[in-house]
């Protein structure tokens, strides 16, 4: 074809190259999409972040980090939190970078948080000045974490006396990440404005030797060392060395460095209960050091107690917190040899200068827990002495847990009647149901008497005390002809109560929904459980259900768990129906009735296993939604195929990520097992304990009830397993079954 003239048809005048670099410009914008994210497509963008997958934003440059705020204008900062796992420091922190512009006021924050320590490690001065112009046209820049971060960029562009201003105006109270970094920022400013020379040491040693060590406290300590040689005294410098390595778990090199300055600067030691307390951890923690490290507390703590050789003059309140410290770490390095008797005679004395309720209870929980382990005879005499000292309650559980099996198994009814006496006002009201439907079970036996209370008064406290015992409120309520009924959901304030009331931080829910939209799910939890104090039952209950809704049952589950035992708790049939949730249904259903299961025992057992994930693993090799053994799951399929069913292990392995493999062969085995030891609750502990252990426990314990036997297994995982599942058969029995307490019961004890 021949070419175009100027004066052919459709030309009247030549092209402008201006012109045709703007079109084909245009045309390559048009061709990728004007609005691509890191060279791909919006919508491949968002299905590839939702998965998880960040491999497009690993390979773009840095600089491009933004654009994932095409997407969503707080994709970034789930994003960062995703490259931040894969290792990728730069990228993580331009990605958080980006999220300070989210309208999502508690990204923000959060964002701020994950900025403050990269920005003061990488010392990026051009981050800085972004996130600065950022800051000063941010509307929330009142926010705590928003003005600590603004004096962190302040600090790494050199204007110490202007961050020093902001880090004391930013006031983010004592505890916390955020303010160990303003902490320890703020010291450095202070301390920068000043360089060179050496500082005085009533400057470095409050932050160095009182402070909890962490990262903040790291990057401090290095930042002096690099500031110049004879930046702080070498007994500073050197206890500051001693607890890091506490801090990182490196016990004899933390002695290395202490010891250097034990016998020089002893008195570092008293005049810092921090430091001390760090000395005590090491010397607890190296086995060849502990008998140095007892001589030497117990020599300080005659020295201060008696005044002869004391190194250094204490005022009363100081004296005795230090005298504590000392007797408390005496203890437990005694108890560390094995020593339980002396362990608890420092405990003791430890106990009668305990400078706070957390240091009584503390001391009272060894003791009672030297006790258990050295004359467990002996504890029930102690909780009726402590039962009224302690503080939390809930701190004990264990201790009671273990004293309840050791009393049934050697069938010790009166001291189980005093240790029920001494707890009964107590506010830990599984432990309280515990010992009430023990009491209850022993009195309707005649093992004890009752002491002015029949076994249904007993049984009656059980039903109506603790909403975190589900099991012991089932079995009593199987006595008392009752069935454990949830308050109707309106109940108090409910749903047709105040809005405001109920959800006063609704606005900061839509922060924990993206995780799930955005590909970061696996770190929604950590976030709800640093703030979950300040919300509701009903915010903590929307949570769940996003939880639930997003396929992650056991945060689900553990989320209702924590507002259930909140004071005050009332429960509620929405909340059960979260916290027992009933997903996988066909298959559960279908191969509970094959086998002769009762469908409501084997969605406990499920739950209790896997809380209904699919792919779980546990540390043993346990595998799916049934947490079948590899070799257990040969074993059934072998069965399976002999009672003709299909081959599931085929020419390869068996998938036991397949729910219905899984479900089938976990349900076939609980049958068989049933089968065998004649009770589906011995079948339930055997499924977790194993068969032969089972078998030789109750051959121990012939002529206990099954439900006092449960009691006497010493194995605490598989004695709370069978009561896990026992609690969750009641409830699904009830939910979704229509069964009273007592039809399950009857179900699963013989």
């Amino acid at each position: 074809m021949a070419q175009n003239s100027p004066s052919s048809p459709g030309i009247k005048k030549p092209v402008s190259k201006v012109f045709l670099v703007l079109f084909f410009l245009i045309l390559a914008l048009s061709s990728c999409g004007a609005s691509a994210v890191l060279e791909i497509s919006p919508g491949e963008a968002a299905q590839r972040l939702k998965k998880g997958d960040i491999g497009f934003i690993l390979g773009a440059e840095v600089s491009r980090m933004p654009e994932l705020s095409r997407l969503d204008p707080s994709a970034p900062f789930y994003a960062g939190l995703l490259t931040e796992a894969a290792g990728d420091r730069l990228r993580s922190a331009r990605l958080f970078e980006a999220a300070l512009t989210s309208p999502i006021v508690k990204v923000k924050k959060e964002a701020a948080r994950k900025l403050i320590p990269a920005l003061a490690e990488l010392k990026d001065t051009d981050q800085a000045e972004r996130i600065l112009r950022v800051l000063q046209k941010n509307k929330s820049a009142a926010e705590t974490e928003l003005a600590v971060l603004h004096g962190t960029a302040l600090y790494v562009l050199g204007r110490y006396g202007e961050a020093a201003a902001q880090f004391r105006a930013a006031d983010p109270g004592e505890n916390g990440d955020t303010a160990a970094w303003n902490r320890a920022l703020l010291f450095l400013a202070e301390v920068m404005q000043r360089r060179p020379g050496m500082l005085p040491s009533r400057e470095v040693e409050p932050f160095f030797l009182d402070s909890p060590p962490g990262p903040a406290y790291r990057r401090a300590y290095e930042e002096i060392l690099s500031s110049g040689e004879y930046a702080f005294s070498s007994a500073d410098r050197t206890a500051a060395a001693g607890r890091l390595a506490v801090s990182g778990g490196a016990y004899t090199e933390a002695l290395v460095h202490f010891d250097s300055i034990r016998t020089s600067q002893g008195a570092l030691f008293f005049r810092y209960p921090a430091l001390l307390s760090d000395l005590g951890r090491a010397y607890t923690a190296v086995p060849s050091k502990r008998e140095t490290g007892f001589s030497l507390f117990t020599g300080w703590e005659s020295a201060l107690r008696t005044g002869r050789n004391s190194p250094v003059q204490l005022d009363p309140a100081e004296q005795k917190t230090i005298r504590y410290t000392l007797l408390f770490y005496a203890g437990r390095i005694r108890r560390q040899q094995g020593k339980h008797g002396e362990a608890a005679d420092f405990f003791t004395r430890a106990l009668a200068i305990a400078p706070d309720a957390v240091q009584e209870d503390a001391c009272i929980w060894y003791i009672l827990s030297s006790a258990m382990t050295e004359k467990p005879e002996t504890v029930p005499a102690l909780v009726k002495t402590y039962a009224s000292r302690w503080n939390q309650d809930d701190e004990f559980y264990d201790i009671l847990d273990r004293l309840s099996t050791y009393l049934l198994a050697e069938k010790k009814w009166n001291d189980l009647a005093d240790v029920f006496t001494a707890i009964r006002n107590s506010k830990d009201g599984a432990t309280v149901a515990r010992y009430a439907y023990l009491m209850g079970r022993a009195v309707s036996l005649g093992y004890v008497s009752g002491r002015g209370m029949n076994a249904a008064a007993y049984f009656t406290v059980a039903y109506e005390e603790g909403n975190a015992s589900f099991y012991y409120r089932a079995l009593a309520a199987s006595y008392l002809g009752k069935t454990v009924t949830p308050a109707a959901e309106n109940a108090g304030t409910g749903r047709g109560g105040n809005a405001a009331a109920q959800f006063p931080n609704g606005a900061e829910l839509e922060f924990y929904v993206k995780f799930f939209d955005l590909g970061a799910g696996s770190y929604a939890m950590k976030y709800l459980r640093e703030n979950m104090d300040r919300y509701t039952k009903y915010e903590m209950r929307t949570l769940a259900g996003t939880f639930a809704g997003a396929g992650r049952y056991l945060e689900s589950i553990q989320i209702v768990g924590l507002y259930m035992r909140r004071n005050g708790y009332v429960m509620e049939t929405e909340d059960l129906e979260l916290y027992y949730p009933k997903p996988f249904s066909q298959l559960i259903e279908k191969y509970a009735r094959d086998n002769g299961l009762h469908p409501q025992m084997f969605f406990g057992l499920i739950r209790t296993e896997s809380a209904f994930i699919p792919d779980i693993a546990s540390h043993a090799g346990a595998m799916g939604l049934a947490q079948i053994m590899p070799a257990t799951a040969k074993e059934v399929a072998e069965v399976i195929k002999k009672r003709g069913g299909p081959d599931l292990a085929g020419d390869g392995g068996i998938d036991l990520t397949d729910p219905e493999i899984n479900v089938r062969m976990g349900a076939v085995y609980l049958k068989d097992l049933t089968d065998s030891l004649g009770s589906p609750m011995l079948a339930l502990l055997a499924y977790n304990g194993g068969p032969a252990r089972i078998r030789r426990l109750r051959r121990a314990a012939p002529s206990l009830p099954e439900d006092l036997f449960v009691e006497t297994i010493g194995i605490t995982e598989t004695r709370n397993y069978g009561k896990r599942v026992m609690a969750a058969a009641a409830a699904y029995g009830y939910l979704y079954y229509g069964m009273s307490m007592h039809e399950v019961v009857s179900n699963i004890f013989n």
